[in-house]
C-alpha cells in the first residue's frame, strides 16, 4: 500500500512539476512583444496589445490578453514605420477588450479535451467589401506564390483528390472526447460596409454563448450536443439597396440547442432546436405584408389595409424553431405590434427559398373605421340611381363587417403564403368574403328588384310622352 502510495505521490508531483514548467515557459516565451510580433508577421498588420496576464499556474488558471488592435493590411515597411505606435481609429479592422483562454489540463492526459472558457469581450470588427468586389480580410485567405513545382503538385493533388468520392465527417473522425464549458463572444460589434452596391449593415451588442458542449464519439447517444445563447441586434445604415426589405433595425434573441451528429448514420448533420425570438424590431418595406395588404379578394372587398404599408415595429415576437438539412419548421409564431397580433407557422426551405406559411391578423380595433370607408367605397359603385332611395349604405357597410370581426369586434383574418420569401404569394383563406353585389342585394332585401322594376317603369313613361311630343310637333309642321 506504502508503495503505490510512493509511485502516486511520485506520478502527482511530477504532473504538478510539468505544470509549473510549462507556466514558467509560458511566463517566459509569452510576452506582449513576442505575441504583437509574432501577429504581426502572421497578419501582415499592424497589432497592439496593453497587456498580457500570466502567472506561475497559467497552464491551470488560464491566459487572458487585454485591449488587443489589429489594423488592415500593411506591407513590410509600413510595419516597420508602425512599430510602437497606436492603431488609429480609423484603420481598425479588429480590436478587443479582452481575451481569456482556460483548459482543463488534467483531462488531456487523459484521452479528453476539456475547454473551460475561451471568450472575448467587446471585440469590435470592421469588414469591407471594395468597390471591385474584393474584402478587407482577403490577403488573410490568400496562399502565398509558389513555384512552378510546388503548383504543379498541388494541382497533382488536387485532380486525384477531385477522383476520390467526398467523404462526409463522421464522429470517429474526432479523435477525442470534446467538452467545452462555454466559447463565445460578449458584446461585439461587426461593422459590414459594402463600397460596391453603398450598402452598410452593423451587428450590435452582439452575444453569443456555446456551452454544456459534450460530443464523445463513442457515446452519441448520451454526448452529442452544444447549447446556444444568442442576443444581437442588426440594423441597416442608411437604405437598402436590394433584397426583399428597404431598411431594418431588428432585435435577435435565441435559447435552445444543436445535436451535431445523427445518432444513427454518426454523420455530421446539425439538428436544431431552439426558442428563436425578436424582443423589439423596425422594418420597412418588408414583402411579406405587402403581399398581405394587397390580396385581390379583399381589396374589392375593403380596399387595401393600408396601414401594413412600409413600416412595421413589433415587441416580443417569438417562434419556436426545429431545422435540419435546410428543411425549418415554425411554430407558434407570434409578433404583437400597435396595428395587430400575428400568428404564423409552416415550413421553409434555406437551399430553394420555398416557404409554406399559414399566417392570421388580429387587427386593433382602432382600424375598424378605415376598413368601413373602405366598404362604404366599394359599396358606392354598386348602389347607384333610384336604389339609393331603397339601399342604405350604412345597412351594406354593417353586413360586410359581420363577416371580418370575431366575436370581439375585431377584424380577423387567415392567410394561406406559398411560393419564396423573396416573391411570396398570399391567398386569404378565411372569412370567406361575398362579393359585394351579393351583399348589397342582402341589405337591400329584395328593394333593388323593386327599384329596378320601378325604374324601367318610369323610362317606359317618360318614352310614351316623349313620342307624343314629337307627333305634336310633326302636325304643326305639316
Amino acid at each position: 500500500m506504502k508503495r503505490i502510495l510512493k509511485w502516486l505521490g511520485i506520478l502527482f508531483g511530477g504532473i504538478v512539476l510539468l505544470i509549473v514548467i510549462a507556466s514558467i515557459v509560458i511566463m517566459i516565451v509569452v510576452d506582449k512583444p513576442f505575441v504583437e510580433d509574432q501577429m504581426r508577421s502572421a497578419l501582415n498588420r499592424h497589432v497592439t496589445i496593453k497587456d498580457i496576464n500570466i502567472g506561475v499556474f497559467s497552464v491551470l488558471s488560464g491566459i487572458e490578453v487585454e485591449e488587443v488592435k489589429i489594423s488592415n493590411f500593411k506591407t513590410a515597411k509600413a510595419l516597420e514605420a508602425l512599430k510602437g505606435k497606436p492603431v488609429p481609429a480609423n484603420d481598425l479592422f479588429v480590436g478587443l477588450d479582452s481575451f481569456k483562454f482556460k483548459v482543463k489540463f488534467g483531462e488531456i492526459l487523459q484521452g479528453k479535451v476539456t475547454l473551460k472558457e475561451l471568450m472575448l469581450y467587446r471585440p469590435v470588427i470592421n469588414v469591407v467589401r471594395g468597390p471591385k468586389g474584393g474584402f478587407n480580410f482577403d490577403d488573410l485567405t490568400q496562399s502565398k506564390p509558389m513555384t512552378p513545382e510546388e503548383k504543379a503538385e498541388l494541382e497533382r493533388q488536387m485532380r486525384e483528390e477531385a477522383l476520390k468520392p467526398s467523404k462526409p465527417l463522421k464522429a470517429e473522425d474526432i479523435p477525442l472526447a470534446v467538452g467545452v464549458g462555454k466559447i463565445g463572444i460578449d458584446k461585439g460589434i461587426v461593422n459590414f460596409v459594402d463600397r460596391k452596391s453603398q450598402q452598410t449593415i452593423q451587428i450590435y451588442n452582439f452575444t453569443v454563448l456555446v456551452h454544456s458542449i459534450k460530443i464523445d464519439p463513442k457515446a452519441l447517444d448520451k454526448k452529442n450536443q452544444v447549447k446556444l445563447n444568442l442576443d444581437m441586434g442588426i440594423k441597416t445604415v442608411g437604405q437598402m439597396k436590394s433584397g426583399s426589405v428597404e431598411s431594418f433595425d431588428v432585435g435577435i434573441s435565441a435559447r435552445g440547442k444543436v445535436i451535431p451528429f445523427d445518432v444513427k448514420t454518426k454523420i455530421l448533420n446539425p439538428e436544431v432546436a431552439m426558442k428563436f425570438g425578436s424582443p423589439y424590431g423596425h422594418m420597412t418595406g418588408l414583402q411579406i405584408l405587402e403581399s398581405l395588404k394587397g390580396v385581390e379578394a379583399l381589396e374589392k372587398y375593403c380596399g387595401k389595409l393600408k396601414f401594413l404599408g412600409k413600416d412595421l415595429k413589433w415587441k416580443n415576437g417569438y417562434v419556436h424553431v426545429w431545422y435540419k438539412g435546410g428543411a425549418i419548421v415554425l411554430k407558434d409564431g407570434d409578433i404583437k405590434t400597435g396595428d395587430f397580433i400575428m400568428g404564423f407557422g409552416g415550413k421553409a426551405n434555406t437551399n430553394t427559398k420555398a416557404i409554406d406559411m399559414k399566417m392570421t391578423l388580429l387587427l386593433a380595433k382602432k382600424h375598424n373605421d378605415d376598413i368601413r370607408k373602405g366598404i362604404s367605397k366599394s359599396a358606392g359603385v354598386l348602389i347607384t340611381g333610384p336604389m339609393k332611395k331603397y339601399v342604405k349604405k350604412e345597412k351594406v357597410v354593417n353586413e360586410a363587417m359581420k363577416g371580418l370581426q370575431n366575436k370581439d369586434g375585431k377584424v380577423y383574418l387567415e392567410y394561406l403564403v406559398r411560393g419564396t420569401y423573396v416573391s411570396p404569394k398570399t391567398k386569404l383563406v378565411a372569412p370567406k368574403i361575398p362579393s359585394m353585389k351579393d351583399i348589397v342585394k342582402k341589405a337591400a332585401g329584395g328593394a333593388g328588384d323593386i327599384a329596378k322594376d320601378k325604374a324601367k317603369s318610369v323610362a317606359k313613361k317618360q318614352s310614351k310622352k316623349a313620342k307624343k311630343k314629337a307627333k305634336k310637333k310633326f302636325k304643326k309642321l305639316f
